[in-house]
This record gives C-alpha cells, sequence and structure tokens, in this order.
C-alpha cells in the first residue's frame, strides 16, 4: 500500500508541473513558424534547411574590425579597444585580433601575457605606414585593467618588444598606439 501511494503522489506531482508549465516552455531562439522559409518544405527538391548565421541576441565583438576610417571607440573580439581620437582622411586603421602564437618569446621582464594580441596596421592613401605621426591621427589601445596585477602594455614590431607609457582610468589600461605593430597586456613580476 505504501510503495503504490508514493507511485501515485509522484504521477500526481509530475502532471501539477506539467499543467502548471503549459505553454511556458523555454526554447533558444524559439521554434520556427511553420509558414518559415527556415522549415523545409519539400524534403526531395531541398536539403536541409539553412542555419541561422546570426542566432541569439548577444552578439560578441568581431575578431577584425573593417578598415576604421573615422574617430570612434572600437571593440576587437572583446579583448581590445582601439580608440580613434583624431584620424586625418587619408588613413585609415585596419585592426585585427591574433593568438599569442603570432609574436616571438615574450620579454624577459614580463611575467605572463594577459590578454590575446590585438595588431594595428596603418595605411595612409593606399600604402602601409609604420608610425602615426601627431599629423595623421592620434589613436590608443585599451585592455581590461587586472586590479591584481601590474599591467604594461607591449608593442611587438619587427621581432622587437617596446614597452609602452601605460595609463590606468576607468578600469581600462591604454597606451597610445603610434605604430603598426601587435600590442599584448602584460603583467610584470
Amino acid at each position: 500500500m505504501g510503495k503504490s501511494l508514493r507511485i501515485f503522489m509522484a504521477l500526481v506531482f509530475v502532471v501539477g508541473l506539467l499543467l502548471l508549465a503549459q505553454g511556458q516552455m523555454a526554447w533558444a531562439g524559439g521554434l520556427p513558424a511553420w509558414d518559415s522559409a527556415a522549415v523545409v518544405r519539400n524534403p526531395r527538391t531541398s536539403s536541409l534547411a539553412v542555419p541561422n548565421p546570426n542566432p541569439g541576441t548577444v552578439k560578441p565583438p568581431p575578431v577584425v574590425v573593417p578598415p576604421i576610417s573615422v574617430p570612434g571607440t572600437y571593440s576587437l573580439g572583446g579583448v581590445c579597444t582601439v580608440i580613434v581620437e583624431r584620424l586625418d582622411p587619408t588613413v585609415g586603421v585596419h585592426p585585427v585580433l591574433l593568438p599569442f602564437s603570432s609574436v616571438g618569446p615574450q620579454p624577459e621582464d614580463v611575467a605572463r601575457f594577459l590578454a590575446g594580441v590585438c595588431q594595428v596596421n596603418y595605411v595612409k592613401a593606399g600604402a602601409g605606414l609604420a608610425d602615426l605621426t601627431s599629423a595623421d591621427g592620434s589613436v590608443k589601445i585599451c585592455f581590461a585593467d587586472i586590479p591584481t596585477a601590474t599591467n604594461k602594455i607591449y608593442v611587438y614590431v619587427d621581432k622587437t618588444w617596446t614597452a609602452l607609457d601605460t595609463t590606468v582610468e576607468d578600469g581600462l589600461a591604454c597606451a597610445s598606439a603610434s605604430k603598426s605593430g601587435r600590442y599584448v597586456l602584460t603583467s610584470l613580476p
């Protein structure tokens, strides 16, 4: 008698939950409408439905930003931010997020890399530009500051590391990005 009563109570509990949740199921992305083009109508003439290339509502920042030609703040893959304060109309900024393997061994006075590699290339009138002069514009590169570490931004150009004057303000570690190169946030020992 006790066992059958427990089974009956469990059944009542499950049915009660189903009745409470009726029509309130959460679906990622929702179900397609039957008249939607995402539903395959004739399996003989069509292969699988084409998946949505942009699912969800939260979009990560791009890993490659289209060439920048106007002042503004540009997030690169959520790793770094390129802040273009001023830019000559003939100059373009081309930022790209790269893996750590794209740079040489870390500098000797660095404990470790803290964020990804953000490459910034400058182009003036269609030709590569090694250094951004003050007449060409003013660009900063920023990374999220790690409060438990002494942060320093380095730039890697022609197999050489150069430490940059790094300022921390409002949770961002920033430095002038006046060279075409690969920028990395590091932790000092």
